[in-house]
């Protein structure tokens, strides 16, 4: 019997591909993330776990993102449209499990001045990055924040913003490319209070923790 993968390849080259696919689901990835790798004819899927109880026909539209990725292709399919629908419900179905009291404060301020409270609280972690500063995760709905930001709740406010944003916003595809910053995204950003300051700001901080770094 085909494994999933090798039948979502058959089906994304209607029966004309010449490679093997070889699916893989691991307990190392984040969330609901994935990857894929080719050597030869022989293509290698890793999944996380957690898409083992995710339906096939969903199952099926990330490996035909992750083909139209790994051959550089702008097919679309419904599976693909399928993945994507469920990826943009995942910050609703994701549990709640992570959290920092500084975090939690500046999430609070920033929540209450740009969302009028309306926004659901993420996960929230704290990451060891100096040119990333934060990260949204959809897969997981976790916002991380550097932990260089933490003595700068300003700063800190505009980045969790930033991230907020992507949790608004979500993400859009299109056929060779996905948009995670989009014009509306942009618009919405320059709302923030002394925005364009704050990013001057950003940029020496991150100019002095490079240069200090690269003295050691």
């Amino acid at each position: 019997m085909r494994n999933l993968a090798q039948s979502a390849y058959d089906e994304f080259f209607d029966g004309k591909g010449s490679c093997t696919v070889e699916l893989k689901y691991s307990g190392r990835f984040k969330g609901f993330n994935a990857n894929v790798k080719m050597v030869g004819s022989r293509i290698t899927l890793c999944a996380s776990k957690r898409w083992k109880d995710v339906s096939p026909e969903i199952q099926k539209g990330l490996f035909h993102e992750l083909f139209a990725r790994l051959f550089q292709s702008s097919k679309r399919t419904l599976n693909m449209e399928l993945y994507d629908n469920f990826m943009r419900s995942l910050p609703r179905l994701s549990p709640k499990t992570l959290s920092h009291p500084v975090l939690e404060r500046s999430f609070d301020r920033v929540n209450s001045l740009m969302f009028g409270g309306l926004m659901e609280r993420p996960n929230l972690k704290v990451g060891k990055g100096v040119n990333q500063l934060g990260l949204y995760e959809y897969s997981s709905d976790t916002v991380t924040i550097s932990e260089i930001l933490l003595p700068y709740p300003d700063l800190m406010d505009y980045v969790m913003y930033h991230e907020l944003l992507h949790k608004k916003h979500q993400f859009k595809r299109g056929a060779r490319r996905t948009t995670h910053h989009s014009k509306a995204f942009r618009e919405d950003e320059a709302k923030f209070p002394g925005a364009r300051v704050l990013e001057k700001r950003l940029q020496m901080l991150v100019s002095r923790r490079q240069a200090f770094d690269n003295r050691w």
